[in-house]
């Protein structure tokens, strides 16, 4: 059997506005041009971290209509639970970026306390709830949606049709292109339903394409797919 880390349910992991950067390619001209949503991303700082450089980002996740402490209740134990877990499955990571486990756990605090800040003070105007597929946003609403550890990574618990709904939905309400990182399952293999999604016939119109990033944590999670309009 492959190893891979046990998680019971999608788990609230922060991470900073330098991973996102890494994992989806951005640079200060896009990022000062673009309006951009950040798709389930629960405690990560990113939304936090870019708006108080002056870019324009809102951040979508379920998770919103529960209040900053009961957020914090959850991430910080599903952060325990993993990085319980880590010390038997640490050949499955790369430790360039986060030289150990407790770096890793010290990154990690930083991104939610760092989100929970910003969230008790900017929860209505950057944060909304959302619950995919299904979206309020308005058609074209956002430049870029980026969409990290959620899709593909889960393929164990949210099916094709998920994923091909989610999909058709962020490409209404975004008007130039999707990125979504990683491309891998829990076990650090490309997900099965890559292909199918980019064989799908009602995503021919689009542009789609995987391309190599400068961020890898988990072996072989190096890549992202990129859906342009």
């Amino acid at each position: 059997m492959d190893k891979q880390l046990n998680l019971k349910n999608i788990v609230l992991i922060g991470r900073t506005f330098d991973e996102y950067c890494r994992m989806f390619a951005l640079d200060n001209d896009l990022l000062k041009s673009e309006t951009i949503l950040d798709v389930a991303s629960g405690v990560s700082s990113f939304c936090a971290e870019a708006n108080g450089k002056g870019y324009n980002v809102t951040a979508s996740d379920k998770i919103y209509t529960s209040a900053p402490s009961e957020i914090e209740q959850k991430c910080a134990s599903d952060l325990d639970a993993v990085i319980k877990q880590l010390p038997g499955v640490t050949d499955l990571y790369v430790w360039d970026y986060f030289k150990d486990i407790q770096s890793l756990k010290a990154q990690r605090e930083k991104a939610y306390r760092s989100f929970i800040q910003y969230f008790k003070k900017h929860g209505k105007g950057r944060y909304v709830p959302v619950d995919y597929p299904a979206a309020d946003f308005t058609h074209d609403q956002f430049n870029i949606s980026l969409v990290s550890h959620f899709l593909f990574l889960y393929e164990d618990r949210l099916d094709y049709d998920f994923h091909r709904r989610t999909v058709l939905e962020l490409l209404r309400i975004t008007s130039k292109e999707i990125r979504i990182f990683p491309i891998v399952n829990l076990k650090g293999k490309r997900s099965s339903l890559v292909k199918p999604l980019m064989d799908d016939k009602d995503f021919e119109p689009f542009q789609i394409s995987i391309k190599k990033v400068g961020y890898e944590f988990m072996k072989g999670a190096n890549e992202m797919m990129v859906m342009m309009k």
